[in-house]
């Protein structure tokens, strides 16, 4: 059975939607933005509930004494037939999920028209297709969005690229811990600002700083290569 980053890598850039979710932190987003590119390239956006349509159609900008027309990332896209990545698409709001709607339409008949001094109308280039990721689970989407995404990906494990940065001797417990489904989950990020700092003064001070009132714990595990209760 494929791995979940075996699997990702065939699907992005062959399938038109995809859409991974896990835990944050293990190379959603940099499968996303780094695997089987196009040559039109990438556009990428990260949502949170204050994010508007705007920023993925398009909006005025000023420009010395008039305002020009500023298409957005998801347009921007569009027009080129290359990719968007959506980072954190659970956040979209009422007005961006509309958006995205119409913009995830199947490309045979999908079209936008923008609210530009034209009316511009606007279809997706050959070779547009969207990867999105979220850190929840895909039925934390309204369900119209949800069947957008026809490729599901639950990323388990960290991305091997993330964990290369830690030193060997962390590398199985972090990635272990990063995708726990309970308390015990912790970061890559976390793991790696340890490692930093256990090299400058040592690992009780740099675990006490990361880890808080788990530090000795996670010493314990690191030193045992037993888990945390």
């Amino acid at each position: 059975m494929l791995t979940c980053w075996d699997l990702a890598n065939k699907m992005i850039g062959e399938s038109r939607r995809v859409l991974l979710y896990g835990p944050p932190g293990t190379g959603k987003t940099y499968a996303a933005t780094t695997y089987n590119l196009n040559e039109n390239g990438v556009d990428a956006t990260t949502l949170t509930e204050d994010s508007s349509a705007a920023e993925l159609r398009g909006f005025y900008l000023p420009s010395k004494e008039e305002f020009k027309w500023q298409y957005g990332t998801g347009i921007n896209a569009w027009l080129k037939g290359g990719r968007l990545v959506v980072n954190e698409i659970d956040h979209a709001g009422g007005d961006v999920s509309t958006f995205l709607h119409a913009l995830l339409d199947d490309p045979e008949y999908a079209f936008i028209t923008l609210p530009n001094d034209e009316a511009e109308v606007v279809k997706p280039a050959s070779g547009f297709h969207v990867v999105a990721t979220m850190n929840g689970t895909p039925d934390m989407l309204n369900p119209a969005l949800a069947d957008r995404f026809p490729v599901k990906i639950n990323v388990d494990s960290v991305h091997p690229k993330a964990l290369e940065v830690l030193s060997e001797d962390l590398r199985q417990l972090a990635g272990e811990l990063a995708v726990a489904n309970d308390e015990r989950r912790t970061s890559i990020r976390s793991w790696i600002e340890f490692d930093k700092l256990r090299k400058k003064y040592n690992a009780d001070v740099a675990a006490q700083a990361v880890f808080g009132s788990k530090g000795e714990d996670m010493l314990v595990a690191l030193n045992s290569d037993t888990e945390i209760e």
